[in-house]
């Protein structure tokens, strides 16, 4: 998710080897009034973000010297790491979501947004501020930093690994320099890499994730075609603008209906990009978004106020009050006043 990278900085204009780079995340950490430090030991630490309506767990394993691994497990809406840093380093990012839904401003100005079974590699850094619109985030990424090769061990000879190698595989022309910008629906070789490096056992120790790590590195450098499942997640900051106005617009009053013609006219784009545009910001299309948020209004009417089913029915833009519960049964299993009993007896 782009945290560690975020926090590294260089010092006189020269990239941090990866000796250094523990070092500097510490010391960067450690003036953050939003971050608290809450695990450290040789190697591993783990770390707290205070976040605007919650709280975001970090945990880091240095894997080996300039190679981090770090599991993400965020429960807030949103945070900011407000660093002083500069010419900051490129190191590969290589990211995968198994919950929840990020989205992340990168350096040049582009909305990179992460959901369930996204495997992302970058070589970007991120802003300061990190979104995550489903108000839990959870997953996985590596950090390779600019130095790791020089010090790589003799073991990643052996089975052929060139991380210059993997960064050429995946790079794109941005003008003037080579940049990272990949991602990926994850194939099931990717997911079980992943996976089990979230499930792992303690017992097993740093060797067993040193293991997946090599695996992981000799299936993008050796088996994987970058031009094979790439697609973008990558959108301007205008895109992601038009997407949540439009987001704005048919939820601020539910019982008024948009087409997306119409809708297409007031923001001057084609239906086909605001269907897009919505669906890359949101993770969802325009009609299973707005059925599941007049579900949920719904919901939050029949527990929390004594109006009648048709009034709800009509708030939440159904002209039929006998449709609206047919729906809403099949959206939560049960009628609106079954659900409005089960609330009332705190079932």
């Amino acid at each position: 998710m782009h945290i560690i990278a975020n926090i590294l900085w260089n010092e006189g204009g020269k990239v941090l080897s990866a000796k250094k780079v523990i070092q500097t995340y510490l010391k960067e950490i450690d003036v953050q009034p939003k971050i608290t430090i809450i695990g450290n030991r040789e190697g591993q630490m783990t770390y707290e973000i205070d976040g605007e309506d919650g709280k975001a767990l970090i945990e880091v394993i240095t894997i080996f010297p300039g190679i981090f691994l770090q599991f993400h497990s965020v429960h807030c809406k949103s945070f900011r790491l407000p660093l002083k840093r500069s010419n900051l380093g490129h190191g590969l990012k290589i990211s995968y979501c198994t919950e929840g839904r990020a989205e992340i401003r990168m350096s040049d100005n582009r909305c990179l947004f992460m959901e369930p079974g996204l495997l992302s590699l970058d070589t970007r850094t991120a802003q300061d501020y990190f979104r995550f619109p489903s108000g839990h985030y959870h997953g996985v990424e590596l950090y390779i930093d600019d130095y790791a090769e020089e010090e790589l061990p003799i073991i990643w000879e052996e089975f052929g690994i060139s991380l210059d190698q993997i960064k050429d595989k995946f790079s794109m022309r941005n003008e003037d320099y080579k940049v990272i910008s990949h991602t990926i629906h994850a194939t099931e070789s990717f997911k079980s890499i992943f996976l089990s490096l979230i499930n792992r056992q303690e017992e097993y120790g740093s060797a067993y994730l040193s293991i997946k790590i090599i695996e992981l590195l000799v299936l993008l450098q050796n088996i994987y075609s970058p031009e094979e499942y790439k697609f973008s997640t990558l959108m301007t900051i205008g895109q992601v603008e038009i997407a949540k106005k439009m987001q704005e617009t048919i939820t601020n009053d539910l019982a008024e209906h948009h087409s997306l013609e119409s809708l297409s006219k007031e923001f001057g784009v084609s239906s086909s990009s605001l269907k897009n545009y919505f669906q890359g910001v949101y993770g969802k299309n325009v009609s299973t978004y707005l059925r599941e948020y007049r579900m949920s209004e719904a919901a939050v009417a029949l527990s929390k106020t004594t109006m009648s089913v048709s009034d709800i029915a009509a708030k939440v833009g159904y002209q039929n009050a006998s449709k609206f519960s047919a729906a809403f049964k099949k959206f939560y299993g049960e009628s609106p006043l079954e659900y409005r009993r089960q609330c009332k007896c705190g079932i």
